[in-house]
């Protein structure tokens, strides 16, 4: 009798996909993998404090218009990308996974626990949504139908993302660096792949954007405590020994001992029909 009851009960959670859901797995390794960097968030890569990257969103996005000027900072992490476009004008609202990120950036702006897929808020919420460097490690589909859903009519979405300069030249290996750095990402990312989904949504790209930002991939590393060292060592050696293609295009370089290299952002305005 036990048997019997132990294979039905295994044939309905085989059945109820609910049952055997591995969301709420892959959000505790997200919430494990930022608390811990909480506090040291925002020095742990220079692209996290670049006013060029940071301009960048701003310059996407343009000036709030009069009584059209609420904004969404999605994956808000500490805050950083709300807190500047709170400066010029906007009236924003972080959502984060991680509790601790969501305690940092409520120093900044109002900022809940939230998830992209599954947004806390009504429909037609927000003049503006912006999302930067975390469109890898969340459901892409989901994410961008709970985006569109919560954006009024005209409002306008940034997305940023770091990606290959060339098809050709860097992107196999990068994506070998990707997959290795980011533990917990759901989906890898080229330029043309990012921008071919959204096409499939209702958005319309209003405009684009590519920077080139200087990274030390060291420091990048240390600041990574969720890495063991030697993961960590494995993925510098795999920067400073890349291909010469991969070397040149992203002027990789060795000083005293610390690997820089240059990083290619992507950051696309989109605009809801």
């Amino acid at each position: 009798m036990v048997l019997i009851a132990f294979f039905f009960s295994w044939r309905l959670m085989k059945n109820n996909h609910s049952a055997i859901s591995p969301e709420p797995a892959i959000d505790a390794r997200l919430r494990d993998q930022f608390s811990i960097r909480a506090q040291s968030f925002n020095h742990s890569a220079n692209w996290m404090l670049d006013e060029s990257l940071l301009a960048a969103h701003r310059r996407q996005l343009g000036q709030p218009k009069p009584g059209a000027a609420q904004l969404l900072d999605l994956c808000c992490g500490t805050g950083i990308v709300g807190e500047g476009m709170a400066k010029a004008g906007w009236q924003c609202m972080g959502v984060d996974i991680t509790p601790e990120m969501v305690s940092v950036a409520a120093r900044k702006m109002k900022a809940v626990v939230g998830k992209v897929e599954a947004l806390p808020f009504p429909d037609a919420s927000f003049d503006a949504c912006v999302l930067r460097q975390s469109f890898m490690l969340v459901d892409g589909e989901k994410s961008l139908r709970e985006i569109h859903r919560v954006l009024k009519p005209g409002g306008r979405f940034v997305l940023s993302q770091s990606v290959a300069f060339s098809a050709s030249a860097d992107e196999p290996h990068y994506r070998k660096v990707q997959e290795m750095r980011h533990i917990n990402m759901l989906q890898y990312y080229t330029s043309d792949s990012l921008v071919q989904l959204l096409r499939s949504f209702d958005f319309r790209e209003a405009g684009r954007e590519e920077l080139r930002v200087r990274e030390n991939s060291t420091q990048w590393m240390e600041r990574a405590p969720e890495l063991s060292a030697e993961l960590r060592a494995k993925i510098l050696k795999l920067i400073a020994d890349a291909p010469q293609t991969y070397r040149e295009i992203r002027n990789v370089d060795v000083v005293n001992g610390e690997v820089f290299e240059d990083w290619n952002w992507l950051v696309l305005c989109l605009e809801k029909a």
